[in-house]
């Protein structure tokens, strides 16, 4: 009897405890699903709206070149009997860069020397016995033009051996060389290259629109990135007079590099056409990734009270990756500029720049 209440008292607790368990679980359900689930934020990176000062001038970038640029080729058959010239070497106008071998056209020449001496003494008889009726008009005639057949035979002889030397046609350097010593070339076969680069030219692209801004004689600032600290002053020496195909006319800009020794042909240049100090404002801006979309519709993303809000804006020119704000944005106002793609209008976002 004494067991038989022990064991159901153990039930009871038992049973207490499961039924308290239960009911804990129950409360901590009910406050799960009456929390409302928290809202997840876009990361995102801000600027804020400013005033800055900004250079209009207008720019424009190109390459340098040399003046000029020759590639030497051979005009006659044969192998390089000799080659004056190595990679680097400053040459001059006319001087001899290679020879090519003359031997076959020299034995040639010699032959056809022998021929026309030939030719000669027989018109020189012909006009003798021409006189005493011993030959006809005709075969004196004759006998003239195998005398002019021969003269031309070593003219023709002697320009092809003036092609076995080959010259520079201009002051310059060696660029590069294409050919050694007992190679053996064919007529368009490349030698050497030479690039004339005590003046240079960058020939630049520009739109209608900017070619009010610039004419010839015009003095011009240029920079480039192997000498950032440094400027170089360029001439406008020559505006094309037709556009091309884009709308965009040619402008050759001439540079003095009479040292030979600062600039080079393949450099990347930025040419200023104004002095910065003459072409400078005071503008509100925005970094251009701020823009959503294109200019011709720009909207931006403006962050208020931890939420990205789309708003429609007025903009003038883009410089130098700045977007002149002309309407739809007070300064000191933050726009997204990084994680745009992820927003809609309302957008709950976390500001992560630091």
């Amino acid at each position: 009897m004494k067991t038989k209440n022990i064991v159901i008292i153990v039930t009871i607790i038992l049973v207490g405890i499961i039924a308290y368990v239960l009911f804990q679980n129950k409360q901590e359900m009910n406050i799960e699903a009456s929390t409302e689930p928290e809202e997840f934020a876009i990361p995102v990176q801000v600027a804020q709206v400013k005033q800055e000062t900004l250079s209009t001038a207008l720019t424009a970038t190109g390459e340098f070149k040399g003046w000029e640029e020759v590639t030497l080729v051979a005009e006659s058959q044969g192998s390089i009997q000799t080659l004056n010239a190595e990679e680097g070497q400053q040459i001059k106008k006319g001087q001899i860069i290679a020879k090519i071998e003359a031997v076959s056209l020299n034995s040639q020449l010699a032959s056809a020397r022998s021929a026309f001496s030939k030719a000669e003494k027989d018109v020189e008889r012909y006009e003798r016995l021409e006189q005493v009726g011993a030959v006809s008009q005709s075969q004196l005639e004759e006998a003239r033009i195998q005398r002019e057949n021969t003269r031309s035979n070593i003219a023709q002889i002697q320009q092809q051996l003036g092609f076995t030397t080959v010259k520079s046609p201009i002051d310059g350097v060696v660029n590069s060389l294409m050919v050694e010593e007992t190679s053996f070339v064919l007529p368009g076969n490349e030698i050497a290259q030479i690039v004339q680069i005590d003046r240079l030219k960058v020939e630049l692209q520009i739109s209608e629109t900017n070619l009010a801004q610039i004419s010839e004689d015009q003095k011009v600032t240029i920079k480039t990135d192997v000498f950032p600290l440094k400027t170089f002053e360029g001439t406008v020496q020559n505006i094309s007079v037709k556009a091309d195909e884009s709308q965009k006319f040619k402008v050759t800009i001439v540079v003095e590099n009479p040292d030979n020794t600062s600039l080079r042909a393949g450099m990347f240049a930025t040419v200023i056409f104004e002095e910065l100090a003459s072409s400078q404002e005071t503008a509100t801006t925005i970094p251009r990734n701020a823009i959503v979309g294109s200019l011709q519709t720009p909207q931006v993303f403006v962050v208020k009270d931890s939420v990205a809000l789309l708003k429609e804006i007025q903009t003038g020119a883009v410089i130098d990756n700045k977007v002149v704000v002309l309407g739809g944005l007070e300064e000191g106002t933050q726009v997204v500029t990084k994680g745009i793609i992820n927003l809609t209008d309302g957008t709950k976002v976390k500001i992560t720049n630091k």
